[in-house]
């Protein structure tokens, strides 16, 4: 049984995300090698085990 990739983002994401008090976009990208359009995708999907606070043009994630 294969996992789909798509986990295996979700996971690095939320390892990322994990004991940090907010994370920008490219800073999740640098963390874990994803693309960043790739991880505004996944962090739009993770949309109810995150918050997210606007700080000038960008977003600042953390888990809730």
């Amino acid at each position: 049984c294969m996992k789909s990739p798509g986990k295996d983002k979700l996971t690095a994401i939320r390892k990322a995300l994990k004991g940090s008090p907010g994370l920008w976009v490219r800073e999740i990208a640098r963390r874990t090698g994803l693309d960043k359009s790739t991880c505004s995708r996944y962090l739009g999907a993770m949309e109810g085990e995150l918050e997210s606070e606007l700080m000038g043009r960008n977003k600042l994630y953390r888990l809730k």
